[in-house]
């Protein structure tokens, strides 16, 4: 949640808001910024529809998330990141004169392709 607004009153109305996007007909009520155990916990509580909440550093694990009624986590733009500093980790690797971290967890290609089949 955002650090937006009176925080005395912050929750109550992410609440208020989640819960009219429901009344209005959203899918998903995605609260990004959360990451502490009781106020998913409320949240799951107290929102009308499935709370998504968005996987950050400190965000408890995803079957942690599902007891406190989660319904669904998203990942953002973390898989990206993750590839580029992969990338990052490759290019210094090869400054260095080493190809360990590129070569650590590829997938062959016949298994590429299977995916992709």
């Amino acid at each position: 949640m955002a650090q937006v607004g009176d925080p005395s009153t912050r929750l109550e109305r992410t609440i208020e808001r989640l819960n009219a996007y429901h009344d209005a007909g959203a899918d998903s009520l995605f609260a990004p910024g959360v990451s502490d155990r009781e106020t998913i916990a409320r949240l799951a509580r107290e929102v009308r529809g499935p709370l998504n909440i968005l996987a950050t550093p400190g965000v408890p694990s995803i079957a942690e998330l599902h007891a406190l009624g989660v319904a669904r986590v998203s990942i953002g733009s973390g898989a990206s990141r993750a590839a580029l500093g992969l990338v990052r980790r490759i290019a210094s690797e090869l400054r260095e004169g080493s190809y360990a971290s590129m070569f650590a967890d590829q997938i062959p290609y016949a298994k590429v392709n299977r995916m992709l089949e």
